[in-house]
């Protein structure tokens, strides 16, 4: 072997390790999801005690990515840019909130131990991303809501509500914007419906 194409093989080989390494981009803005509806929907308090469990994210949405769409059926994140936490995670404190405000249940508790609660609001992020297939960019939040009676683990509704809010800049910070009015609606519509459910099962 000739003894210059020694170190070339070296290079090479250390190049290849190189490529096959990820690289990962710092994040150097993190923003969060605060938003939420404090409608109050009763004049006093009823009887029922609501649970609220974890809200799941199906794959693509488990991550503090910031997701973005510039072609069909294309996935992308922002590089430099992140949410604190993943959004499933940031709409928990949001409904417990929202729901508490509506000033209807006795309670609203959170935690997978909860003892006698009536009934249990079950979450799943289905989406949360921002579409550049439009001109200004929108927010899409997708989330489906479960409401099940605990006492016979009898599912009383369900329902997918979809936000479609309008960014007030093409950038990160125009999406955080927009997904923040996005998190007020939703849990304005979702409480509403759950609270609405739940009068009317007692009806039944």
């Amino acid at each position: 072997m000739n003894k210059r194409t020694v170190p070339q093989l070296l290079i090479g080989f250390l190049s290849f390790l190189t490529s096959c390494t990820p690289i990962t981009t710092p994040v150097t803005n993190q923003y969060r999801l605060e938003g939420y509806s404090a409608n109050v929907l009763a004049h006093s308090k009823s009887s029922s005690t609501m649970l609220v469990s974890l809200p799941e994210a199906l794959a693509g949405s488990q991550t503090e990515e910031m997701q973005y769409i510039q072609k069909p059926f294309e996935l992308n994140s922002f590089a430099h840019n992140a949410w604190v936490s993943p959004p499933a995670n940031m709409l928990y404190p949001l409904i417990l909130e929202s729901l508490q405000k509506t000033n209807y249940f006795n309670a609203v508790a959170s935690g997978p131990y909860v003892d006698k609660a009536d009934y249990r609001l079950d979450t799943q992020l289905i989406k949360l991303l921002q579409n550049y297939l439009v001109k200004p960019s929108v927010i899409e939040l997708t989330v489906k809501t479960t409401l099940t009676h605990i006492p016979d683990n009898r599912v009383v509704t369900s329902r997918i509500f979809h936000q479609r809010v309008a960014c007030p800049f093409n950038t990160p910070y125009g999406g955080v914007l927009a997904a923040n009015k996005a998190s007020i609606a939703f849990t304005r519509e979702m409480s509403q419906f759950v609270v609405q459910e739940v009068r009317r099962d007692h009806k039944k």
